[in-house]
């Protein structure tokens, strides 16, 4: 008998077969499965994780505020402001049909207080991706462009600089450039300690723009130092008035006005004019944003006459006793004479009266090396170091090798040397002071420094008597105070031209108050003046008496001088 297999079971045997086919499949591609998402996700993940964070991470940085500049109480002299900058993708504008729609440009051109022609100008070519549209826009007017949603619009944090004081303290503050950083003044001279520093994080954000989660930071930011300087804004106020309408009123090229704290050197006030508005920069004029208190500098004039006359003292080449011939007389040629003219005098009838012949005379026995010594102990020709960018040295001509007898003649009244107002300031706050010589600070100190002992202090208290007197009887009469003991010194020194002297002049009152127990020093310098009087008690020592009755006044000085 045959055997046949049924065909029932020849079925069942394919069916298996495919199975184990099928199942074979279902595990390998399991298996590659499980391999290709071990590979992925474990043993290689970084292109999963680079196309993840390309959707989510975003790179960010946040700049804090410039430091705030303020007096020496605390008023704000310069502040940050927060605003917008605007910039313009002309690519971006340009494919979604903006670049040439005339009322959303008239609409953009309007929030940005531009012309339509300039912002067209600006995003006409698509190939300029990243051009700013306008610098510094107030909130609300970002706000307002950024609600016409304007895709290639880019709106960015900013700060502007703003200087609530203008044209006061312009010299001495400064300002800022289009990059940020500190230009003139003491926006300069501390730019680095004044300056911010940004911020920079990686973060998880989302489709808005909103910030999940910090993940790391890149670079770590600064804000930027705050600086309270030794001035007091309310003088600075004043002196600039003042000096504003000595200036006008003689019709002057210019002024300075310099007030020192005579107990710890500080600057309490330091103002010229012509000045600017640091607010406005589309009429600057970097010629009026000289601090001209620190880079000009003049021949003293007279006002140099009290420290010759403490080196001569030193030197015992004159007396307080002596009578000194002050009759004009010849030197080299040139005829020395004076404008307040009497025959003989003492020392303090000389100073009282500013004689030039009397000073000459003091000066040829003394020598110029003498007297350049203690120029130089008062400070004057050289920096004063109060760290302002800018301030020039001066010169006192010390390694001359040939002093003609004109020369040394004629330095005796302040001729022949150069000094900034700054420095002249320096030298009668340290008179003032006794003779003890305080460095000078144009920030505010929380403690005294130590001071240089640079003249004898008895022949400085007669020379505070014979400057009384300048006030009180000689040149300097316009420069007194009702109840107040005023020392004082006049100078009217000519302006030095090419090939010699013109019939320009500097008007300068350098002096200090109360000579009871001083405690400001004012030096007020006027260049040129063309209208009515010249001289510098008639011109300068009104806006000496000005500004240092308020500070008197101002810091609750006690009178030393009876009622009449």
């Amino acid at each position: 008998m045959v055997y046949k297999p049924s065909l029932k079971n020849k079925t069942f045997t394919l069916s298996l077969f495919r199975v184990v086919i099928v199942w074979l499949v279902v595990l390998l591609s399991m298996a590659f499965l499980l391999t290709r998402l071990l590979w992925i996700q474990v043993l290689h993940p970084e292109n999963l994780i680079k196309e993840g964070n390309s959707r989510v991470v975003r790179n960010y940085s946040f700049e804090p505020a410039r430091g705030l500049i303020t007096d020496r109480f605390g008023r704000i002299l310069a502040i940050s402001v927060p605003v917008k900058t605007v910039y313009a993708d002309a690519l971006e504008l340009s494919r979604n049909k903006v670049t040439y729609d005339v009322e959303k440009i008239k609409k953009v051109a309007a929030i940005l207080d531009l012309s339509p022609q300039e912002v067209f100008s600006k995003i006409k070519n698509p190939k300029r991706r990243h051009v700013r549209l306008k610098q510094y826009l107030t909130l609300d007017k970002a706000k307002e462009l950024s609600d016409m949603r304007l895709p290639g619009i880019i709106i960015n944090d900013n700060y502007q600089r703003y200087y609530p004081t203008g044209a006061v303290n312009a010299h001495l503050v400064g300002l800022l450039n289009s990059e940020g950083d500190g230009v003139y003044g003491v926006e300069q001279s501390f730019n680095s300690y004044l300056s911010a520093k940004a911020l920079s994080r990686v973060a998880h954000k989302d489709l808005q723009g909103h910030i999940i989660e910090n993940v790391a930071t890149l670079e770590e930011g600064k804000a930027g130092g705050n600086l309270m300087l030794s001035v007091d804004d309310r003088l600075q106020t004043i002196a600039y008035s003042s000096l504003k309408k000595a200036v006008t009123d003689h019709a002057a090229e210019s002024g300075s006005a310099v007030m020192i704290d005579v107990k710890t050197g500080e600057v309490l006030a330091m103002v010229n004019y012509p000045s600017f508005d640091p607010n406005d920069r589309s009429v600057f004029n970097s010629e009026k944003a000289k601090n001209r208190s620190i880079t000009d500098i003049l021949e003293p004039g007279s006002t140099a006459k009290p420290i010759v006359a403490l080196g001569a003292l030193e030197q015992n080449t004159v007396s307080w006793k002596e009578i000194i011939d002050t009759r004009p007389f010849v030197v080299d040629g040139k005829l020395i004479r004076d404008s307040h003219a009497m025959n003989y005098g003492t020392l303090t009838e000389i100073l009282k009266y500013s004689s030039n012949t009397g000073m000459a005379h003091i000066a040829l026995r003394t020598g110029p090396t003498k007297i350049l010594d203690t120029l130089k102990q008062f400070g004057l020709g050289h920096s004063t170091e109060s760290g302002l960018v800018g301030e020039v040295n001066g010169t006192l001509n010390a390694n001359r090798r040939f002093w003609s007898e004109i020369d040394k003649a004629t330095i005796g009244f302040g001729y022949g040397i150069a000094v900034t107002p700054l420095q002249l300031s320096s030298a009668y706050a340290t008179l003032a002071n006794y003779g003890s010589r305080l460095p000078v600070s144009i920030l505010r100190l929380h403690q005294k420094p130590t001071a240089l002992q640079v003249a004898d202090v008895s022949e400085v208290k007669r020379i505070h008597a014979a400057l009384e007197t300048v006030v009180s009887q000689g040149t300097g009469g316009k420069a007194a105070i009702d109840r107040y003991r005023i020392a004082g010194k006049t100078g009217t020194a000519k302006i030095a031209e090419a090939g010699g002297y013109g019939s320009r002049y500097f008007a300068s009152f350098a002096g200090f108050a109360p000579i009871s127990n001083p405690r400001f020093a004012l030096v007020v310098v006027i260049r040129a003046p063309q209208k009515g009087s010249f001289y510098g008690g008639t011109v300068s020592g009104p806006v000496f008496r000005d500004v240092m009755t308020r500070a008197l006044q101002l810091y609750n000085i006690a009178p030393d001088k009876p009622d009449k």
